[in-house]
């Protein structure tokens, strides 16, 4: 178990580490257009960290990330991430806790779920909207992974180091 201080740097490195990648996410990434779409990272800062933490701090932790998302990105439909993301992390925590090793594959299988999930359950609200979502909405979403895909590997990483730093006695 983690001490009251340390536990409180262990958060502050993945806020940092998650701030980041939302830099880059609003720097690059947004001006970037691969077969019609922008590489969309805020689902894996929901879906990876709980690959390492587990499912309890994991979905806290996406909680917060699907806050911050609704805060920053115009959305029709109000509070999306905020209601998906938890889930999101509570799956990859527990995909981590049960089936794989945190690591490469399983952030890979956790961040397919976020997307999955995310993209679903907008094209869902959307359809119930009454707008053809689901013929489109499919199609981009399979795009939109496709192209994020590659930023696994790199944010599993930086994710893994804290991870590490963090949990050296245990």
């Amino acid at each position: 178990m983690l001490a009251r201080n340390e536990t409180i740097f262990k958060w502050v490195l993945y806020t940092l580490a998650t701030a980041a990648c939302l830099f880059l996410q609003g720097g690059i990434f947004q001006r970037l257009t691969i077969w019609g779409v922008l590489p969309f990272v805020f689902p894996l800062l929901a879906a990876i960290p709980a690959t390492f933490e587990g499912p309890m701090s994991g979905t806290v932790f996406a909680l917060a990330v699907g806050l911050v998302c609704d805060l920053l990105l115009p959305e029709p439909i109000p509070c999306l991430y905020t209601l998906i993301f938890p889930l999101a992390g509570l799956c990859a925590g527990l995909l981590a806790q049960s089936w794989l090793p945190a690591g490469v594959l399983c952030s890979l299988v956790g961040s397919a779920a976020a997307f999955l999930l995310t993209d679903s359950f907008r094209c869902l609200l959307l359809w119930m909207a009454g707008k053809a979502a689901w013929q489109t909405g499919g199609f981009v979403m399979v795009r939109e992974f496709c192209v994020t895909v590659p930023l696994v590997i790199p944010v599993t990483w930086l994710y893994r180091a804290v991870f590490r730093r963090t949990h050296k006695d245990d």
